[in-house]
């Protein structure tokens, strides 16, 4: 049976607010792979999974999707933030 699992652990500082998570999660994405995160859902997202995957969360055996959905006009909004 396939399942979906959902993890509400990193809500971060609250909406618009950009951790070091999200920060570091936007350097690492853009630097390694060419791709902008937001800093809002992507960002905090993908942060996530970085840390899930560095506890060791997950084997080669699991199938991971994630699903950018896009936000990077907002990536210009929190420019000094995000540096």
């Amino acid at each position: 049976m396939d399942r979906v699992t959902v993890n509400d652990d990193y809500l971060g500082g609250g909406y618009g607010v950009v951790g070091e998570t999200e920060r570091e999660a936007i350097h690492l994405v853009a630097q390694k792979e060419g791709i902008l995160l937001d800093p809002v859902y992507t960002g905090r997202a993908m942060g996530g999974l970085i840390d899930l995957i560095r506890w060791g969360a997950f084997t080669r055996q699991h199938t991971i999707l994630f699903w950018h959905t896009g936000g990077m006009p907002a990536l210009w909004a929190y420019g000094e933030q995000i540096r």
